[in-house]
């Protein structure tokens, strides 16, 4: 099979598998929503958004250069097993340093959050999923078709036990649980089998040894951190400046949006490692592949977002029918079309970031464009901080915002990425 023919088969195969994948988000999404009532949901998403900060630095950029370096070195055992083991353990050990860091803040919790700190606690094993399951791993050696296949088997596995346990706003902690439990079963499951990616050799690996893989991705840590600030701390920041029924509105909004982008996922974690190898070795034909991907990527994220406004009423009237109880089926649509407002303004999101992601991800990073890369990140991560904090406190309307701001953002970085990355598709 040609490499052509291969990258169609990944891409064609992902998106089967992860249109189950989508399937269930969207199924669980409005049941969790109407269940744990706005606020539990408002709970568990800035609980979520904290722990990401943890999962940030148990990551540390290697789901960037870990994919790259592998993609580079696949055909060599050896070194496919050496990059392996280092990331392997330098996750390991940025876990437990993530875990000590989350479980101080836990402790320092204000009120009203205090009184769900079970549900940050148990947050954390987000840090374990993240170490256990190597998805960075499959990835790099463009064995995602597996990859996509075992995670889809444990989620729709864990489903039932979500719809069976979760009855109600009590049960913010066991949703937590559930929705951490498929990524651990999964890392269990091939580390005790090795499906669909077989283990890489035993490599020993010292401290000393981690210095390259660490240095290698500290830019891409840092890209992650400033991405951090317009994303994740978008949350968190309404957090700081509203209660929790705001965030519950903003996260409900966020959550289709980001479920939407998710389904872009396929093209991009296929043609990432494709473009870095070819980069290497062919640069005209990565350019050619940049070029498609640009057009196939920019023209289903505007389907999505034209898609996810126009029918999202629809769908938030069908999502209450089923999981709503007559009693409060009055208030959760009321609760719903506010949420629906807040997301008219997030839905270009899906647009903007799937041409950012051609122009950063799959154009500049390839190239060697790390450092503009990361500035222009940080310099947006700092833009939403300002935004955040000069529009959101006091303001009735908080959660609108936020998402005003989070547009605006992604404006800047899809523009500054276009304005370097313009300069090397002319090559093509």
């Amino acid at each position: 099979m040609s490499a052509s023919s291969s990258h169609k088969s990944d891409v064609i195969a992902l998106y089967l598998v992860q249109g189950l994948n989508y399937f269930v988000s969207f199924f669980t999404f409005p049941f969790l929503t109407l269940k744990l009532g706005l606020e539990g949901f408002g709970v568990m998403n800035y609980a979520f958004s904290v722990i990401q900060y943890g999962v940030l630095l148990t990551d540390f950029g290697f789901n960037l250069s870990a994919v790259r370096d592998l993609a580079q070195h696949r055909d060599d055992p050896q070194a496919a097993a050496k990059i392996f083991w280092r990331v392997t353990l330098a996750k390991t050990l940025l876990m437990i340093a993530s875990s000590l860091f989350l479980l101080i803040f836990t402790l320092l919790l204000d009120q009203p959050w205090q009184a769900h700190s079970d549900v940050f606690f148990w947050s954390q094993l987000y840090l374990l999923s993240s170490v256990l399951f190597p998805y960075w791993y499959f990835q790099g050696m463009e064995k995602l078709k597996s990859c996509a296949a075992l995670s889809v088997f444990t989620r729709v596995l864990m489903l039932g036990f979500l719809l069976y346990w979760v009855e109600g706003p009590d049960d913010i902690a066991v949703a937590v649980i559930l929705q951490a439990a498929p990524q651990i079963l999964a890392g269990i499951i091939w580390w005790l089998s090795g499906w669909g990616a077989p283990k890489p050799a035993w490599v020993k690996v010292s401290l000393a040894d981690l210095k390259e893989p660490l240095k290698t991705s500290w830019p891409f840590f840092l890209s992650a951190i400033s991405t951090s600030l317009y994303t994740t701390s978008t949350t968190v920041l309404l957090g700081k400046f509203a209660l929790p029924l705001q965030v519950g509105l903003f996260a409900a909004a966020s959550k289709l949006v980001y479920i939407a982008q998710g389904l872009l996922g396929p093209l991009i974690q296929a043609s990432y490692p494709r473009i870095a190898q070819l980069a290497k070795h062919d640069k005209p034909a990565a350019l050619q592949l940049i070029s498609k991907a640009l057009k196939i990527q920019g023209a289903v994220a505007l389907g999505m977002t034209l898609a996810l406004m126009l029918f999202l009423p629809l769908f938030s009237q069908i999502s209450v029918a089923i999981f709503g109880d007559q009693a409060n089926i009055s208030k959760a649509l009321l609760l719903l079309a506010q949420s629906q407002s807040i997301m008219l303004w997030l839905a270009p999101v899906i647009l903007l970031g799937a041409v950012a992601m051609v122009f950063g991800q799959q154009t500049l990073l390839v190239f060697g464009f790390e450092r503009y890369f990361s500035r222009v990140l940080i310099a947006a991560g700092l833009l939403n901080v300002g935004l955040m904090c000069w529009w959101v406190p006091g303001s009735s309307e908080a959660a609108i915002r936020a998402a005003q701001s989070v547009l605006t953002v992604e404006c800047f970085i899809m523009l500054a990425f276009w304005w370097r990355a313009r300069q090397i598709l002319k090559a093509s």
